[in-house]
């Protein structure tokens, strides 16, 4: 999601998609993973444990609970 929101170079070819939701305050940033809540995807598990970054297939890393559980791509 964060990176379909980042606008092309081009600004054409590619729907974004806008994430709903207030940033969080840096100051008092949420407990869990800092993107849960703006993630629609986010459960229980996501705002009480910080996600590690693992390491996926095509090379990229990822931290996020939901790839980890196989519930994302």
């Amino acid at each position: 999601m964060l990176l379909a929101a980042v606008p092309s170079l081009e600004g054409v070819g590619k729907e974004r998609t806008v994430i709903q939701g207030e940033v969080p305050n840096p100051v008092h940033p949420p407990t869990g993973c800092a993107f849960h809540p703006r993630c629609p995807h986010a459960n229980e598990r996501c705002k009480a444990e910080v996600p590690r970054l693992i390491a996926r297939s095509d090379g990229s890393e990822v931290a996020c609970h939901g790839v980890e559980e196989g519930r994302l791509p």
